[in-house]
């Protein structure tokens, strides 16, 4: 792999920094150069400065002391060419010394300032009287005496010292600030309970902790691919989130559950992923909904017990009271029998929609064709005993509307819920199915202008025997949240006593 690809934070800053500086120079020289004279050192420098920039991104990792050297040889090299002591791109090596101070060390700072001088040195004493003037770009007066020159060496090479000396004392302290302010964020990462990596886009490691290390199952060296060292277990779901298919995935790994979840960086160049383990978690909300569930089934015995205790009373106090002796009216017997018929009817009633509650379902997901089911709802809503002439139906979905879904299970959703509105629209009003998007999310509804519902039994109603008719034993609702769950969609309902509910269905 090409390293100047992964080249660090420090390495693009140097190259772009000394690519500002030099651009300038060379815009500089051309500005002032005198028209007759030849570019031809300057286009060698050029050439052998862009040269350089690429040898140094594509074989250097980070920026080294040789390399700040260098430019200073380049930068006198330039001094030569405009007039050495009376060139007027000498304070030029200071923006060198103060690059060298940032993304170096200060005793490197210092060994550039130097390096400066010396090289600054050379070229004004023992250069400045000696380069011919057609070789000189740009127009400068004549040479000055010795003793200026010597002077101007004295100012400059303390001027070198000074540069170093603050830029050092100012990045030693931001560079202290840093720290300081790392290790404080350091301290707060290492100690939650998270996991956290950031890769780069490439799937490269730039930074991780030591939870994360432990939860993946390996260490986490800056500059590895991610998905070329951890567990399988974390492989594909790891692979989904970074090609940002998704963003929370779950992972089973061994005995335990985790959590990945991933975000983009501010900037978008990268991933940051954040794992915990979630066995504990999830092994209070197992134990939550068990005890939901004991509870949910001894008020479902309770209630069961009630609604088959109540048949099973008739249907005896009815057997008692036959009398077969010849003397008594046959019609006396009839209505007993007929009562028998009607509380067995009911208790047999009971049982299938237990059944129906109890039973699982195979979900089929297909593209459903939402206006031909609503028709064929309606359709079947208008033979229901419930139907009376004075309810109004409109279908409000173009014929386009489609949802991916179970078409049996949905059109029993629809049923389900018209049947109840025809309950609560007895002296007759308006049955409306229609669908909407809110906030990026289909809603499938159905609305009546019913009775309505109480808002203190809204909670009430997909609860199994939970009723406000006078038919039925309230499976049906519950039915229908138990296929809208099974669908992974949610269901809201909203209701004002005699105006009317509406029951949405949020895919």
């Amino acid at each position: 792999m090409i390293k100047g690809f992964f080249v660090s934070r420090d390495s693009r800053r140097y190259c772009l920094y000394r690519a500002i500086l030099f651009v300038l120079l060379f815009s500089l020289i051309l500005v002032f150069r005198e028209k007759e004279k030849s570019l031809l050192p300057l286009l060698v420098l050029s050439t052998v400065f862009i040269f350089d920039e690429f040898l140094f991104f594509f074989l250097q990792k980070k920026p080294k002391l040789y390399n700040f050297l260098l430019d200073v040889t380049y930068l006198s090299f330039m001094l030569v060419f405009t007039g050495a002591a009376l060139s007027p791109f000498v304070p030029f090596y200071l923006p060198i010394i103060v690059l060298s101070a940032y993304l170096l060390f200060p005793i490197d700072s210092f060994i550039v300032s130097g390096y400066s001088a010396v090289s600054y040195g050379v070229t004004a004493i023992f250069l400045t009287e000696k380069i011919p003037r057609n070789l000189i770009l740009i127009s400068i007066p004549s040479f000055p005496p010795l003793e200026i020159v010597l002077v101007e060496f004295v100012v400059y090479s303390f001027a070198f010292i000074f540069t170093a000396a603050i830029s050092s004392l100012v990045v030693q302290i931001l560079r202290e600030q840093l720290i300081r302010v790392k290790v404080d964020i350091s301290d707060i990462v290492e100690a939650i309970d998270y996991g956290i990596v950031t890769v780069d886009e490439q799937g490269h490691i730039v930074w991780s902790n030591s939870k994360a290390a432990n939860f993946f199952g390996t260490s986490l060296l800056p500059g590895k691919k991610l998905l070329d060292i951890i567990v399988e277990a974390f492989k594909k779901p790891v692979e989904t989130i970074l090609s940002r298919e998704e963003k929370n995935l779950e992972v089973e790994k061994e005995d335990k559950i985790f959590m990945v979840r991933g975000s983009d960086l501010f900037d978008g160049k990268g991933t940051i992923l954040m794992i915990n383990d979630q066995t504990e978690e999830k092994e209070i909300e197992r134990k939550m909904q068990m005890r939901d569930k004991l509870v949910t089934l001894g008020n479902f015995a309770a209630n069961l017990a009630h609604e088959v205790r109540n048949p099973v009373s008739s249907i005896r106090a009815s057997a008692e009271l036959i009398d077969t002796s010849e003397k008594v009216k046959a019609n006396k017997n009839e209505r007993l029998k007929e009562l028998i018929m009607k509380e067995s009817d009911r208790l047999d009633y009971l049982v299938e929609s237990f059944l129906d509650f109890t039973k699982s379902f195979n979900l089929e997901n297909k593209t459903i064709q939402l206006y031909n089911l609503v028709e064929d709802v309606i359709s079947d809503l208008k033979k229901n005993k419930f139907f009376n002439r004075n309810i109004k139906f409109q279908n409000e979905l173009s014929e386009d509307a489609t949802i991916k879904g179970d078409h049996n299970l949905l059109k029993s959703i629809l049923s389900n819920l018209g049947v109840n509105s025809l309950k609560a629209m007895p002296s007759g009003g308006n049955m409306i199915f229609g669908v909407r998007e809110e906030n990026g999310k289909l809603i499938l509804f159905v609305k009546d202008t019913g009775c309505g519902i109480r808002e203190k039994d809204l909670s009430k109603i997909f609860s199994p025997f939970y009723t406000h008719f006078r038919e039925g034993f309230g499976f049906g609702l519950p039915i229908v949240k138990k296929i809208i769950e099974l669908h992974n969609w949610d269901i809201e309902v909203e209701s004002v006593v005699n105006e009317g509910t509406e029951i949405r269905i949020i895919v």
